[in-house]
């Protein structure tokens, strides 16, 4: 006999729940069962309709462990150890699914890492509704992060929450939810992806895509896919264990280009509008501090549908975890270009549209990470540095802290005779010969610059340009930057004019 409810999976011994915000207790019941919820000394009850309970507690400050219990009379269910705290949603794609494990000095972290007020839960990853699904979303729970068992949470998460941890001193819950090489499109459900002309047209090319194709011819085109995937990882890991310690360009260079192009399938988890129902809106609607979110890489191959997807995206998320002014907070794309493709500019426009919905949108935090990036690595290892300039984001836009570090950015700029002069938000100096700066006149051709660096302002010059128009700066898949702001953190990209 089916049980008369069950709370969804991500409530479970060992969770985090929010602070200082109502905490809203869901799952599924039969219509009409009141399900009852107590936690610390208060409790509240509510009646399911729709086969679905919700049950809202008053905020609560920081502490535990405690013992939730939810009852409808007959049956009770109790999660032991749960604690009050600060709770983020990590997600996106690859760079924010890459474990604490493979990343930079992952080894001895997970070996050494002890701090029981770290706590995570890992969205199961499944593309289809299925038994499959329930058995997985059984078969998880929270976690701790302690010496030995703590490599599978989001590296980015991990550093992150432990900046976070050491700041404030409460606990910090993360809910992993992600899923490599995805697009934005796949984190929208059809009716928020089909509201934007940029979904529309997604979804158009999709179902034109495999309009004329069964289940099972897609599905056996997938599994073509996946076994040369499969066949170049196996590659890289024997070039790996014939060269302990090779770099990444050297291994790139000794196999074949990584054959990803995920053919398109009504059951695959790279689908528009598909996880966004079998990962998000399972743990929705969490009570939740903010969002962690690192993504876009997918997204390069129409940089100009990036910055409607992107901010209907953040309106999205907030409308399914009940807030509409949860903290946002994203990485910016750092530097990345094979070193056999020539430099579209791709990853240079994307970036640009996503400075655009930081800019339009409130309540946000764009962490810069021009300084970062790899040639042909897509996936830096270094993900210490992308959990410290969030967590920088979550000082000024979480915890209103006006004087956390933030990078520079250029606020405006006018010419001057054969000059253009940008001002800045704040003083900027060179290791080296300022690069990476461009200027363009009425042609629009942009060439290179010469920079003249003078606190917050920055003059520009190119020879045989006597009415220079427009300019900008780090405009590229992939380059060297080395003009930082005197708190240590890289000057924005921009383009102005």
């Amino acid at each position: 006999m089916e049980p008369a409810f069950s709370p969804a999976a991500v409530f479970g011994d060992r969770m985090v729940l929010c602070r200082n915000r109502p905490i809203t207790i869901f799952g599924t019941a039969r219509n009409g069962v009141e399900i009852s919820v107590r936690i610390n000394g208060q409790s509240a009850c509510e009646i399911a309709r729709n086969g679905r309970f919700e049950v809202t507690l008053a905020p609560m400050p920081a502490g535990g462990p405690y013992t939730l219990s939810l009852t409808d009379g007959q049956t009770e269910r109790r999660f032991t150890d749960v604690l009050i705290g600060d709770v983020y949603f990590a997600g996106g794609q690859s760079n924010m699914e890459m474990e604490l494990k493979d990343s930079d000095d992952g080894a001895r972290l997970t070996a050494t890492s002890d701090d029981p007020l770290i706590r995570y839960y890992n969205v199961p990853k499944l593309a289809v509704a299925d038994v499959a699904l329930l058995a997985a979303e059984q078969a998880s729970g929270w976690k701790t992060v302690r010496p030995g068992d703590c490599g599978d949470i989001s590296a980015v998460a991990y550093h992150f929450a432990a900046r976070l941890r050491a700041e404030l001193d409460v606990p910090v819950g993360i809910i992993d939810c992600y899923w490599g090489g995805t697009s934005v499109a796949c984190w929208l459900d059809e009716a928020a992806l089909r509201a934007t002309d940029a979904g529309e047209a997604l979804w158009t090319e999709f179902t034109a895509s495999i309009a004329a194709k069964s289940d099972a011819e897609c599905d056996a085109e997938v599994r073509a896919h996946d076994e040369k995937l499969e066949d170049w990882n196996r590659s890289v890991e024997k070039v790996r264990a014939e060269h302990p310690g090779i770099p990444w360009p050297e291994v790139a260079a000794l196999v074949a280009p990584c054959p990803w192009n995920p053919p398109a399938s009504r059951k695959s988890g790279f689908r528009p509008a598909g996880l966004a129902e079998t990962m998000v809106k399972r743990v929705a609607p969490c009570t939740l501090t903010g969002i962690l979110y690192y993504q876009g890489e997918e997204d390069t191959k129409h940089p100009g549908l990036y910055r409607e997807l992107m901010g209907s995206l953040i309106t999205f998320w907030r409308g399914l975890f009940r807030d509409p002014e949860l903290p946002f907070l994203y990485a910016q794309l750092p530097m990345f270009r094979n070193s056999y493709e020539a430099d579209d500019h791709r990853w240079a426009e994307l970036r640009q549209a996503q400075e655009q919905v930081w800019l339009a949108a409130r309540n946000v935090g764009l962490a810069v990470l021009i300084d970062a990036g790899e040639l042909d690595n897509i996936h830096p290892t270094d993900k210490k540095t992308v959990g410290d300039r969030l967590f920088q984001q979550a000082l000024r836009v979480v915890y209103g802290r006006a004087d956390a570090p933030e990078s520079p950015r250029a606020r405006y700029v006018w010419r001057e005779g054969t000059e253009l002069v940008v001002e800045l938000t704040a003083a900027v100096t060179a290791r080296g010969e300022p690069a990476l700066f461009e200027l363009a006149d009425e042609k629009g051709v942009f060439v290179p610059a010469d920079a003249t660096l003078e606190g917050r302002r920055i003059r520009l010059s190119a020879e045989g340009m006597a009415r220079p128009l427009a300019a900008r700066y780090a405009w590229v898949n992939y380059g060297c930057v080395n003009v930082f702001g005197t708190n240590g953190l890289p000057l924005a990209p921009f383009k102005m004019g």
